[in-house]
């Protein structure tokens, strides 16, 4: 065993604050977007309905731009679980051809993503989504300019990813607090106009904006990695002998991270179903509850980072230690937000969209959004041990298992016998709760075999 220190709790809130500011780049992105698009009373975009068709198609393109991300840059959590494993094993010597090529494979799967999607968003939008109308119109315009920037934000995500391995969580920071801030003002400037200089452009000026910002952070990502890493790259043709196994971890939580996204986009789908209203609430709520996961995630990246060190180190104490105390924060930090949310829900709402449709609606929902957060602090922890484990099979057979076995069900049976919204939560719910559970009983077997 190689010595190294344990987990204390100040050194997973090093890791872990700066995460928040990290991992949460992308909801922030389409929440920004969703708020400002769902506050300027946009009646040209449907007279009769008011803004609500912009939120809907902004919150419906936003999700599948945050499902490609989730789909595609699972070479995030394989290039770090192979890194921290070196890193505690103190073999980066090895990492030196692996990263450059992580990269370059990152554009291509990044540029074929986003060629094929572009050409087909309004064959997704309509048939797969089943948006239609303004909806349709406004979903596609905001989609095929967002979309542009994805095999950058690909490449972004996966160099986090080699941050995160050698335990720095602090450039993600940087360059997502850039990219956030950015992402705001040019909201502003390119939605509402800006004196005679920018024309209105409404959700393409949303679009654009994030475009910008993604390309900002791209460059700082690059900037930080040559010059601050201190990794040794190396360009070669020769594969590296670990690249095969970051690919078969990356093809397992692609298949896994895609049954997830699946399952998201069926709850828009049945909310699409519901009504324009529904929809719209749904948009909002589930755009919160992913920017709620990004937060929590935090702790699943500290989590992840330590666990694959200490298993290269093959500390088994200090990987046991390393579940317990962030499950400990996560879960405590969990039930703090579930608070706030319930305290002061008409103020959150009231932030993010302005309608009172959607206000009549969402009371009834949310108590369903915050009895998520707690399971989710669970089952998101869990997630980035096992990720920082490698173990990249069970994790999506997890997945399978929880959508098969308790949202489809829950979903299809709900909206059969008692159709609305609230069935669409409750499936969220009973998903995340087989999420959280199988990995942790897992854990306490593999554990106590572990030698």
């Amino acid at each position: 065993m190689i010595s190294v220190k344990q987990p204390t709790y100040r050194s997973i809130w090093k890791l872990a604050l700066p995460a928040l500011f990290g991992g949460i780049v992308e909801p922030v992105l389409s929440l920004t977007d969703l708020a400002v698009v769902g506050n300027i009373g946009y009646d040209e975009f449907n007279p009769t309905n008011e803004n609500l068709s912009a939120v809907a198609a902004v919150g419906l393109a936003g999700s599948l731009i945050s499902a490609l991300v989730w789909i595609f840059a699972q070479m995030k959590s394989a290039i770090s679980a192979v890194v921290s494993q070196a890193y505690g094993a103190f073999r980066m010597r090895v990492m030196a051809s692996l990263i450059p090529q992580m990269i370059y494979f990152n554009m291509i799967v990044g540029v074929i993503a986003m060629f094929g999607t572009w050409m087909a968003s309004a064959w997704i939008f309509e048939h797969l989504l089943s948006a239609s109308g303004a909806i349709l119109t406004d979903a596609v315009a905001y989609y095929d300019i967002r979309v542009l920037g994805f095999p950058f934000t690909l490449i972004t995500f996966s160099i986090f990813g080699v941050f995160r391995g050698i335990q720095n969580t602090w450039w993600a920071m940087v360059i997502s607090i850039v990219g956030g801030s950015l992402n705001i003002l040019l909201d502003f400037i390119f939605v509402l106009g800006w004196w005679d200089l920018v024309t209105p452009m409404g959700v393409e000026g949303a679009a654009l904006a994030s475009f910008i910002a993604q390309m900002v952070m791209f460059l700082m990502t690059i900037y930080f990695l040559i010059f601050h890493s201190k990794i040794r790259l190396m360009n070669t043709l020769r594969i590296n002998p670990m690249f095969p196994e970051l690919l078969l971890i990356a093809g397992n939580l692609v298949l896994r991270t895609l049954t997830l996204n699946i399952a998201l986009i069926l709850t828009h789908k049945f909310a699409n179903i519901y009504g324009s209203v529904q929809a719209a609430t749904h948009a909002v709520l589930l755009n919160l509850w992913l920017f709620s996961a990004f937060f929590l995630d935090a702790f699943a990246t500290a989590a992840n980072a330590m666990a694959g060190k200490f298993l290269g180190a093959k500390d088994k104490f200090s990987m046991e230690l390393n579940l317990k105390r962030n499950l400990l924060l996560s879960f405590s930090v969990s039930c703090l937000l579930a608070i706030l949310v319930m305290t002061f829900d008409q103020s959150i709402m009231g932030l993010l969209i302005d309608n009172k449709s959607v206000w009549e609606v969402y009371p009834i929902v949310l108590p369903l959004f915050a009895i998520c957060l707690p399971i989710n602090a669970v089952a998101f922890t869990l997630d980035g041990v096992f990720k920082g484990m490698g173990k990249a099979k069970f994790l999506r057979n997890v997945l399978f298992i929880s959508t098969v076995g308790g949202f489809l069900p829950v979903l299809l049976i709900g909206h059969y016998y008692s159709p609305g919204l609230e069935i669409v939560w409750w499936a969220i719910i009973a998903w995340m709760v087989l999420r959280s559970a199988i990995p942790f009983f897992y854990f306490r077997m593999w554990i106590r075999k572990y030698e």
